[in-house]
């Protein structure tokens, strides 16, 4: 399959390796030295859990073409894929996958369609997989080769979508899980992932610093979160999340996952790194998120409150992180 791929980060890098594995004919769009490092030496990943190394050559160019593709991908930052919009309904082919933290999918899906030409399948997606970049070459942290959350707005992809899907990732280990309402489930990822990065910004980008009281804070300000949007109105997305803040089993797991998050090196690269690196990104979603808030403005979140007044003021991440 001719597969286009807008933007090569960490996880968008990953999906080139997986569908480049699949030997499927894949060009990226990338500029300026990662658009040369690209051309130069190939896409060179370093697999943290998997102990090795790949280097895959697709084709690599600074701006979509007028060529035909059976699909196209856009991997962005949230702030970034909303000024690539009208690129993206100018791409030439009958599906488009926004993969990425998104808390306005309905809006920008009306937008591409607004500006199309063609009649297209609109899919959101997201990878699960972290990682960084450093020196030209991305660690990535994964499972197999990696897992795609995917789906239309309010619905699953039709059968033609998901056949095309599996084509394409058909000979990696690519995992796909399909999703009946991605507009729900990358809002309750955001109110998941929001009072984690609140977290690492108070300890400095570094969670070995956080207390066992600090990490209680944690779940609890993410279970005010879940209950926020459930109090919107929004059905919990994954369905299995709803026994997440509950007594019992999945509510232990939660709170293993979160120690482990702030105790380990894969822990680090999934949530750390990524705020140090793209503040901009989580700033845009902390914006966002209390938008969705404000519909709502006399619910309770006491927890999420108290989190988000202890961490640094935006103005001082930008300062100390810069705004990428």
């Amino acid at each position: 399959m001719k597969v286009l791929v807008y933007g090569a980060g960490v996880i968008g890098g990953q999906l080139v390796h997986a569908m480049s594995k699949a030997g499927n004919d894949v060009t990226v769009i990338a500029r300026g030295a990662w658009k040369e490092t690209l051309e130069k030496n190939g896409l060179s990943i370093h697999h943290h859990i998997q102990k090795k190394d790949t280097i895959d050559h697709p084709r690599v160019l600074d701006k979509p073409d007028d060529q035909p593709y059976d699909i196209a991908f856009a991997v962005m930052q949230y702030r970034q894929m909303e000024q690539i919009l009208n690129d993206l309904a100018a791409v030439n082919s009958p599906v488009l996958v926004l993969v990425g933290n998104n808390l306005s999918a309905s809006e920008m899906e009306q937008r591409i369609m607004d500006a199309s030409k063609i009649q297209r399948g609109i899919l959101f997606g997201f990878g699960s997989t972290a990682g960084t970049r450093v020196n030209g070459k991305l660690t990535t942290v994964h499972v197999g080769d990696g897992r795609l959350t995917i789906g239309k707005v309010h619905a699953e992809a039709t059968e033609e979508e998901k056949a095309l899907l599996k084509t394409l990732f058909q000979g990696s280990k690519l995992s796909l899980v399909w999703c009946d309402n991605m507009d729900a489930w990358l809002k309750f990822h955001a109110a998941c992932i929001l009072p984690i990065v609140y977290l690492c910004y108070k300890t400095g980008c570094d969670l070995k610093r956080s207390t066992g009281q600090e990490r209680k804070l944690l779940h609890d300000a993410v279970t005010d979160a879940y209950h926020l949007l459930m109090e919107l109105g929004y059905p919990v997305r994954p369905v299995e999340d709803e026994k997440l803040f509950e007594p019992g089993i999945a509510n232990m797991l939660i709170k293993v996952i979160i120690y482990w998050m702030s105790r380990t090196r894969i822990g680090a690269l999934c949530t750390t790194e990524h705020c140090r690196h793209a503040p901009g990104e989580m700033e845009d979603l902390d914006k966002a998120f209390q938008k969705l808030r404000a519909e709502k403005s006399d619910f309770p979140m006491p927890h999420f409150d108290r989190l988000y007044s202890e961490m640094p003021s935006w103005d001082k991440i930008r300062s100390t992180y810069g705004r990428q």
